[in-house]
C-alpha cells in the first residue's frame, strides 16, 4: 500500500496559495493543506510524521515563525521549501535557524515549484521511515532494566560476557541470563539485530557502560 504524501503550504496570499494547491494536488496519494498563519501550521505539524512544507517569502516575517522553526528541529522528516526571489539580511538570518531549509528563487513559476516539491517528497519519506525505525528501537530498549541496559551497552561496545561480568562484579553466567532476557524483551533474534537497535536508538554506549561499572 502506497503511503500518503503530505504537503503543507504556508502562504499569506489566498490567491497564490490556491494556485499552488491546484498545481500540487494532482495525485490521489497526495494530501495538500494550505494555511495563512504560522499558528495553524504549528498545529498541523503536530499531526504529521513526514511532509514538505512550502513557505512563501512573506510568511518569514509572520509572528511565531521562529517558534515553528524550533518545532522542525524535532521533526527530521519535515522538509521546508522557501519561495524567495531575493532575501534581505534579516530574512536570511531568520532562515539560518530553519533546519533542512531549501530555498527556491523561481517564486512565480508554479510548475517549477510543483516539480521541486515532488522531488523533496521522497527525501521526507526516507527520513520518515528512519524516524519510525528509531522510535521503535527506543521503545524496545526502554523495556530493559538498568542492569540489562548496562549489559547491552557492554555487548554493543564489543565486550565479551566475561569482560562485562568483570566490570559489573558478577559472574559470566549472570551476564548470559541478562543477555537472554534482553533478546526476549527487545524481540531481537540475533546479536546483530540487537546491535542494530542500539544503532537506531543512538545509544550512548561507552559513557553508559562506564557509569554502570
Amino acid at each position: 500500500m502506497q503511503r500518503s504524501e503530505t504537503i503543507l503550504l504556508l502562504m499569506p496570499d489566498a490567491v497564490w496559495r490556491a494556485a499552488c494547491f491546484t498545481a500540487l494536488a494532482t495525485a490521489p496519494q497526495r494530501i495538500v493543506r494550505g494555511y495563512s498563519s504560522v499558528d495553524d501550521v504549528c498545529e498541523a505539524l503536530a499531526g504529521v510524521e513526514q511532509a514538505c512544507l512550502v513557505i512563501d517569502q512573506p510568511a518569514i516575517r509572520l509572528p511565531g515563525f521562529g517558534t515553528m522553526t524550533g518545532l522542525l528541529e524535532d521533526q527530521p522528516a519535515i522538509f521546508p521549501l522557501v519561495l524567495a526571489q531575493a532575501l534581505d539580511a534579516d530574512d536570511a538570518m531568520t532562515l539560518l535557524s530553519c533546519p533542512r531549509c531549501n530555498i527556491m528563487r523561481e517564486r512565480d513559476d508554479v510548475a517549477a515549484i510543483a516539480e521541486r516539491v515532488i522531488a523533496l517528497l521522497p527525501l521526507a519519506a526516507q527520513a520518515g521511515t528512519r524516524w519510525r525505525h528509531e522510535q521503535a528501537a527506543r521503545t524496545a530498549l526502554a523495556k530493559l532494566s538498568p542492569r540489562e541496559t548496562s549489559v547491552l551497552t557492554g555487548l554493543a561496545a564489543g565486550q565479551t560476557s566475561k569482560d562485562i561480568a568483570r566490570s559489573l562484579g558478577v559472574s559470566p553466567r549472570t551476564i548470559e541470563v541478562h543477555r537472554a532476557s534482553i533478546m526476549r524483551r527487545t524481540g531481537a533474534a540475533t546479536l546483530a539485530e540487537l546491535l542494530r537497535l542500539c544503532f537506531l536508538a543512538e545509544l550512548a554506549l561507552t559513557p553508559a557502560f562506564a557509569r554502570a561499572a
